[in-house]
């Protein structure tokens, strides 16, 4: 159902607030300490989250043409239709939590939330032209060369946890020095690249849960870039107190000028330090 776990536990802010989360390949699980049990740990909304990244929110989605269709369940919050193979899937999965046979709609809800768009024809990042519908949690492909009814979820964590674009083939991202303690993907986008996409970044060899300070540095001019986090003090993470603490995070460059920029994640307490490198191309060659 949520395919194998891609990163340890770490912090990041989720919808405002810094959560503890888990990234798996077909999701993202995120504690919600405030919740009772069976509600304290949540999926993420990444379907919404990824049509955002793609431009292509939700809201604006077309709607169902019919409120009314054979084979179908129409969701009037969000005036879309799930018919057929989809209903089935939907209606036979849930997050058991009511100890009765089978699966509430409430149950089915928890897992996979709403759905965000009709049913459409899409390439995945797999490469798989498949029969696509987009919920809040998942997204579901009907995979018919496997079977008639064969429905599997997108890989919705990967997605949103690796970076979304290709490194760009271009000469002037071959002079980018190295990373130290850590990586940093892409590592170099052309300016107009900026608008939408982010920049992964992971720094590790930080003490459990010490707090970091970040720096972005402009490296021809050694300016200091402004950045802000609205969850407030960062810290490293790591579930397990033998190793190392990550710093996972995950920046929007809309608005950097053309030029090498340097992020410098510093351990508060160890005064351990990881460099990571990213540049920024001026459009064409």
């Amino acid at each position: 159902m949520f395919g194998f776990p891609i990163t340890p536990a770490f912090e990041q802010e989720v919808e405002g607030k810094v959560r503890l989360v888990q990234i798996f390949e077909r999701n993202r699980f995120e504690l919600h300490p405030e919740n009772a049990r069976p509600y304290d740990v949540l999926l993420g909304r990444l379907s919404d989250e990824l049509l955002q990244w793609r431009g292509t929110p939700w809201q604006e989605e077309p709607k169902a043409p019919t409120t009314q269709q054979a084979g179908c369940r129409y969701f009037a919050q969000t005036e879309h239709l799930v018919c057929d193979a989809f209903l089935r899937y939907w209606q036979s999965h849930g997050l058991e939590f009511d100890g009765k046979r089978g699966f509430s709609e409430a149950e089915s809800l928890a897992l996979f939330g709403l759905p965000l768009t009709e049913a459409r024809v899409e390439t995945n990042s797999s490469g798989d032209t498949v029969l696509t519908q987009w919920f809040e949690r998942a997204r579901f492909e009907l995979h018919t060369n496997l079977g008639p009814d064969v429905v599997l979820l997108g890989l919705l964590g990967r997605e949103a946890f690796e970076p979304p674009i290709d490194q760009p083939n271009d000469p002037r991202c071959a002079d980018i020095p190295d990373p130290v303690n850590g990586y940093v993907e892409p590592n170099c986008l052309a300016a107009s690249e900026l608008s939408g996409w982010f920049v992964f970044l992971l720094a590790s060899g930080f003490r459990y849960g010490e707090p970091v300070a970040i720096t972005l540095t402009l490296t021809d001019t050694g300016e200091n870039i402004s950045l802000e986090f609205s969850g407030g003090e960062l810290r490293a993470n790591n579930e397990d107190e033998g190793f190392p603490g990550f710093v996972v995070m995950n920046y929007y460059p809309e608005g950097l000028a053309p030029g090498l920029y340097a992020f410098t994640i510093e351990g508060l307490q160890s005064g351990h330090k990881a460099v990571l490198f990213f540049k920024v191309i001026e459009d064409g060659r």
